[in-house]
């Protein structure tokens, strides 16, 4: 068994109830979704290896083992050089995995972004640290694998999207989920979005009333101040990041009642079992974080997703998870309305699950990185 490591984050921050806010933040990479990523390579892996930070030095990684696993997110496009990575893969003798790499582009993905030389520079290091003549990158969806092919590393990479898809390891999941999709939806979650997307606000204001008016819960995974708040953090949070939270969830309450409003409804998790636990006493889980919504489709809860962009849009697609586009919808939703606009096929769902798992143990496979059940999927 080669000894293999995590360059990332850890899939839980054990006893965050002891760690400050901004601390807690950043051991989450900044969105707790990546624990879910985390978490799902784990599982598939059967193992929860060593992990380190991207900020480690090549001396520190190369002692950390023969293979390190790197957990991706939205790293091609204009807005992210990777060049300093670039460097450090340079001098690095393990072998490496990245796994769910995105590209940043529009919605439509009719476009190629153009990524920084440092960025190219990182994905020539990467490739020259795999362990076989075999692809060693997974990619979010076939979006971001046309972006790897522009640059001329199509053939280096697959599309998979997200290991998060396989957490739930029965074959006939999406058979059973379907059931679920036709029962009445009396308590709605949210998976809460980010106050700069002002173009969402009246939509993400039409989810706030829907979770007010079923006794459901905004579940928060981004920004630092957002996730403060959830955890009672008020007095680090200043005074303009409140204005502009409420103004994008169209709350007409003075400080006092927003205050009240946030502890009846914020929550943040740090712990996968338990975030998923969580939302199993929930009808319906809707809103503009994918891992959000696929956390609650892995525990047997229904889900839609929200489509902003092109991140979300192919992991969507790939995945088979309902999702509506936001443009479609903008002017906002009801409960009513979720029925007919999360249409979700149980048969499509578990047939696509199924490949994709085995693709993911041929890529495991080939490089070099052995699972410990013989099936993903059980």
């Amino acid at each position: 068994m080669p000894n293999i490591f995590t360059f990332g984050l850890n899939e839980s921050v054990a006893a965050s109830h002891s760690i400050a806010t901004k601390e807690l933040y950043n051991l989450v990479g900044h969105n707790t979704g990546n624990l879910a990523f985390h978490y799902a390579i784990n599982r598939l892996m059967g193992t929860v290896p060593r992990a380190i930070p991207w900020s480690s030095t090549p001396d520190l990684i190369n002692s950390a083992g023969e293979i390190g696993i790197m957990p991706c997110a939205n790293q091609l496009g204009p807005h992210m050089n990777m060049g300093g990575l670039a460097t450090v893969f340079k001098e690095l003798k393990s072998n490496f995995i990245a796994i769910g790499l995105g590209a940043q582009g529009g919605v439509g993905h009719d476009d190629i972004p153009k990524l920084p030389e440092g960025t190219l520079a990182w994905l020539d290091a990467l490739v020259a640290r795999s362990a076989s003549p075999h692809p060693n990158i997974t990619v979010r969806g076939d979006y971001t694998l046309r972006v790897l092919d522009h640059y001329g590393f199509g053939d280096k990479a697959l599309s998979l999207g997200c290991p998060s898809l396989l957490i739930n390891k029965a074959v006939d999941h999406g058979a059973r989920l379907q059931e679920r999709y036709k029962k009445k939806i009396q308590k709605v979650a949210i998976a809460a979005g980010h106050p700069n997307w002002r173009n969402l606000s009246k939509l993400e204001a039409s989810l706030v009333r829907m979770m007010e008016d079923t006794n459901g819960m905004y579940i928060v995974q981004a920004t630092d101040e957002a996730i403060a708040l959830s955890r009672n953090d008020f007095d680090i949070v200043n005074a303009e990041y409140i204005v502009k939270l409420r103004n994008y969830l169209k709350l007409n309450l003075d400080d006092a009642q927003f205050e009240q409003w946030v502890r009846k409804y914020f929550i943040s998790f740090y712990n996968i079992p338990a975030w998923m636990e969580y939302l199993r006493r929930f009808d319906f889980i809707v809103g503009a974080r994918i891992h959000g919504v696929m956390l609650a489709i892995q525990a047997g809860v229904p889900g839609l997703c929200i489509a902003h962009d092109s991140r979300i849009r192919e992991l969507c697609e790939k995945s088979k998870i309902p999702f509506v586009m936001a443009e479609d919808v903008k002017d906002g939703i009801t409960v009513e309305d979720l029925p007919h606009l999360a249409e979700f096929d149980g048969a499509a769902f578990d047939q696509n699950r199924q490949m994709i798992a085995e693709q993911y143990q041929t890529f495991f496979r080939n490089n070099g990185v052995p699972l410990r059940q013989a099936s993903v999927l059980i």
